[in-house]
């Protein structure tokens, strides 16, 4: 299923990142050529306008930032058309805890065209929703579809009750619940929300894949990215072994979101934010061709006449 997959994104995403601002990635030369999936346009990459202002306070930041997150067609901003960053080209985004809260809050024209429907269990997903998480996302589909937007599904593995305690038993309760194939039916982006796995390399990438694969499955036109994070539950996690994650998932993900989290009614356990490993994961980053914004981008013209060959 995963070939065929593949075979039809080919057609589509160059589609997406000429009519949308947004587009997908090239293929990363680190994988075995068993795991290669077909070569992608360009990398995604969204980070929140909180996580970038402290980004972009420490010294030496100016040139990632700009590299990273100031393409009109792969850098997406979380956080609406604010006035901060007003030099950065990036695409726009309003992000929403619950269906009920985007319904309520998606505008006009003028809006960003890509909404944002953050599902988790918290304060934030109101109860009826965290239980039927898929009816939800498929009602932000539709007046998604409406008003002209992408949507971008962002459902937590925490959605999946009972909640385990332990690693292992939320990788496999998350993957064999459906959700991930339910949500990415009515998606235009999909994040695997995978931060809870940066610590074990080999485990992120399986979870990372696997919930790729699910996404493709059952929508072969969706974008997939994956979560990462500098301290996620509070704990910081080194910039070497982000980037040993970010690199080991490449192969199967469309770009990333970079969260820098801290303390908030939203994230009690997130503690300091960590500004300093982002900076360093993106240095790092940075000689890695196929992890810049619109790596390898190749033309609708181009794609076809490889389909055609």
């Amino acid at each position: 299923m995963r070939t065929a997959a593949v075979a039809r994104r080919r057609i589509w995403l160059p589609l997406l990142a000429l009519a949308l601002a947004v587009g997908v990635a090239a293929q990363t030369e680190t994988a075995s050529a068993a795991d290669q999936p077909v070569s992608r346009s360009g990398m995604i990459w969204m980070i929140t306008l909180r996580s970038l202002h402290r980004l972009s306070a420490l010294p030496g930041s100016g040139e990632l930032v700009k590299t990273f997150f100031s393409s009109d067609r792969y850098s997406i901003l979380v956080g609406g058309p604010h006035s901060r960053f007003p030099a950065l080209s990036a695409q726009r985004s309003q992000a929403f805890g619950s269906y009920q809260s985007l319904r309520s809050g998606v505008k006009g024209s003028g809006s960003p065209r890509l909404v944002i429907l953050d599902l988790e269990h918290w304060a934030q997903t109101p109860l009826s929703e965290q239980r039927h998480p898929a009816r939800y996302y498929r009602l932000a589909a539709r007046l998604a579809r409406r008003k002209g937007l992408l949507l971008v599904a962002t459902p937590s593995a925490n959605l999946v009750r009972p909640w385990p305690v332990r690693v292992v038993p939320a990788y496999t309760s998350y993957l064999k619940s459906g959700l991930v194939a339910q949500v990415a039916k009515s998606a235009d982006i999909f994040e695997v929300q995978a931060q809870g796995f940066e610590r074990n390399t080999a485990l992120y990438k399986e979870f990372v894949s696997a919930a790729a694969d699910q996404a493709h499955d059952a929508n072969p036109r969706i974008v997939v990215i994956a979560g990462l994070s500098t301290n996620p539950g509070g704990r910081a996690i080194p910039a070497a072994q982000l980037y040993r994650d970010a690199v080991a998932a490449r192969p199967y993900v469309d770009g990333f979101w970079l969260n820098i989290p801290e303390r908030s009614s939203a994230c009690r356990r997130c503690g300091v934010a960590r500004p300093q490993i982002a900076l360093e994961l993106l240095h790092r980053l940075m000689h890695q061709g196929t992890f810049l914004p619109g790596a390898r981008r190749a033309t609708v013209a181009a794609r076809l006449r490889q389909l055609d060959a």
